[in-house]
């Protein structure tokens, strides 16, 4: 009714054009702003996600590739539009608040360098330090206005909130399902002499033996222990991984140290995020005949719990998982090499074993060391 009221008017020629105009104006005016906000928000989405959480393992591999992030922040989009019901008003709080908290930080983050900077440079740094002092104040301004926007439009807390407890628990999930891949992006030798070296270890020439402590005496300890379960005389390869101070990042290169020992080999690996990871990619890349992994028989939830925030808990019983894993995707043709899980406990009177066989070219063999423990008793057990 009113669009035919309007168009008899513009017949007539009294319609009020200027009017026209002004709510054309009006109505194409924020939707060219909030245009403008979503392809910038979504610039700086596409450039920051892959740039930072797949350092941390905290979203899958495929963000990494433009066109399906692009494809999952538009059905982000989408589903936000339709819960808000494409309402301004009612998204204009979490907007607020969000922008408010990044700027704080962000003055913030300013203020520690610039101040970290001074320290650094000594007394003639005044400049610096002014600097500091000026985005404290900023950080000030923007904290008191957050604080304010809070209790004015406290929804705009609780929405954000949703958003930041999905991207933990995202992130949290995809670090625990990616926990199980090698996390190490590269291998080089520390020395000349070392890649010489390297090349003995290569394709069915040694036993991969990892310890917690390599010094001589634990390895003349563990030789004594296992060349009795060892029919092959080959030597021995005796490996220790050295943990990053910071583990945060999801992959790391390593460097790669080898000795000789008599007979056997002593391999070093720093600049490692994850014991049992790193040993499991260095046994790929050995192919050794037998992997010799220990069993420390404590309590598994704290070992998963070391594994996960830590990169140590129970190596040997992740190294068998991940390696698993990884032969899934490789194929059956390959050469798998025995795989024995044994008790780090010392050997006091009898030992039990058992051979379990778990695929046709893998061969698991569980060394039991027991003090007291009846051989019968134990087979009935199993």
């Amino acid at each position: 009714m009113i669009l035919e009221q309007n168009w008899l008017r513009l017949k007539q020629g009294n319609f009020d054009t200027s009017l026209v105009m002004y709510r054309l104006d009006y109505s194409l005016t924020p939707f060219v702003i909030l245009w403008f906000a979503g392809a910038s928000a979504m610039a700086r989405l596409l450039n920051l996600i892959p740039r930072y959480l797949p350092r941390f393992g905290m979203v899958p591999r495929w963000v990494a590739f433009r066109r399906p992030l692009v494809v999952a922040l538009f059905v982000a989009c989408v589903v936000i539009t339709v819960v808000f019901q494409a309402d301004v008003e009612a998204q204009g709080s979490a907007y607020a608040t969000g922008v408010l908290v990044l700027m704080l930080s962000a003055g913030v983050a300013v203020a520690l360098a610039l101040k970290r900077e001074a320290a650094a440079a000594g007394q003639r740094s005044w400049k610096k330090i002014t600097a500091s002092w000026y985005f404290w104040l900023v950080s000030a301004i923007f904290g008191y206005t957050l604080v304010d926007n809070v209790i004015e439009r406290s929804n705009g807390v609780l929405i954000a909130s949703v958003f930041i407890l999905a991207v933990v628990l995202i992130g949290a999930a995809s670090r625990s399902v990616r926990s199980m891949e090698m996390r190490v992006s590269g291998l080089r030798v520390k020395e000349p002499e070392c890649a010489e070296l390297w090349k003995l270890l290569l394709h069915k020439k040694v036993h991969l033996v990892p310890l917690r402590t390599n010094s001589s005496k634990a390895r003349r300890r563990k030789a004594r222990e296992l060349k009795r379960y060892i029919t092959n005389p080959a030597p021995l390869a005796f490996i220790r991984v050295k943990l990053l101070d910071n583990r945060s990042e999801f992959l790391s290169p390593v460097t790669i140290g080898i000795a000789r020992e008599g007979d056997d080999f002593v391999l070093e690996v720093d600049g490692a995020v994850a014991i049992a990871n790193t040993i499991a990619y260095v046994s790929e890349l050995i192919d050794p005949i037998t992997l010799f992994l220990g069993l420390t028989r404590q309590n598994l939830t704290l070992q998963a719990l070391r594994y996960m925030f830590l990169g140590e808990g129970e190596v040997g019983v992740m190294v068998y998982k991940i390696l698993v894993r990884y032969w899934e995707w490789t194929p059956e043709e390959d050469v798998r090499p025995n795989i024995v899980l044994v008790s780090e406990s010392p050997i006091t009177m009898n030992s039990g074993r058992l051979e379990v066989r778990v695929r046709t070219d893998t061969r698991v063999l569980l060394l039991f060391h027991f003090c007291s423990v009846k051989k019968s008793i134990l087979a009935g057990a199993w």
